[in-house]
């Protein structure tokens, strides 16, 4: 099995098992911070802390990747419920984004895809997971993806942290690996 095709399986493992890992990390955070409100307030995000695989090269996300696309987010839905199955009043929702596909260089020729990604706290609060928000509607940029191998996990989520990138308004892509490159470069790069 190559390095690459080793790190796309694990990646897709990680993918399916992220939400277990983040329901034990979500039930110690929201008793440890959250403690009720005002209820006319909007709840705070809530910074979440999840392991997973991390890379020090934009070379090593390519290769954990299954899907690698530019588009645009569209649309957004709710998605699923998942709970600690010691304590089902533990755990958090998913959101279901519809991603439009400009340009896919890896994964095949595809117009759309569904990205779901950690949303909120079971009571609403929403999260914030390594730092990354949840997607909003008009974000422009490239995504690094994994598919999901079985029933329970259908849609495509992203790698890890690192595999968002937004072009900024002056059409540059920030890597997050001390390297910044305008449109063309980043594309070319992918392409490689």
């Amino acid at each position: 099995m190559s390095d690459a095709t080793q790190g796309r399986t694990m990646s897709s493992r990680f993918a399916a098992a992220l939400p277990l890992l983040l329901v034990v990390v979500v039930a110690g955070v929201a008793v440890a911070m959250f403690r009720g409100g005002d209820a006319d307030d909007a709840p705070e995000a809530i910074d979440l802390v999840a392991t997973g695989p991390q890379f020090s090269a934009l070379d090593e996300l390519v290769a954990a990747a299954d899907v690698i696309v530019e588009g645009q987010i569209v649309a957004v839905d709710d998605g699923r419920a998942i709970t600690d199955p010691a304590d089902p009043t533990t755990g958090f929702t998913t959101a279901l984004f519809q991603l439009d596909v400009e340009r896919s260089f890896r994964g095949g020729d595809v117009a759309s895809l569904i990205v779901e990604q950690e949303a909120a706290l079971l009571d609403g609060t929403p999260i914030v997971v390594n730092g990354v928000e949840a997607n909003k509607i008009g974000d422009s940029g490239f995504w690094f993806l994994v598919r999901g191998d079985d029933e329970a996990f259908p849609y495509v989520a992203l790698v890890n942290e690192q595999a968002r990138l937004l072009v900024d308004g002056s059409g540059v892509v920030a890597t997050g690996f001390g390297e910044s490159m305008n449109l063309e470069e980043f594309r070319a790069r992918l392409e490689e």
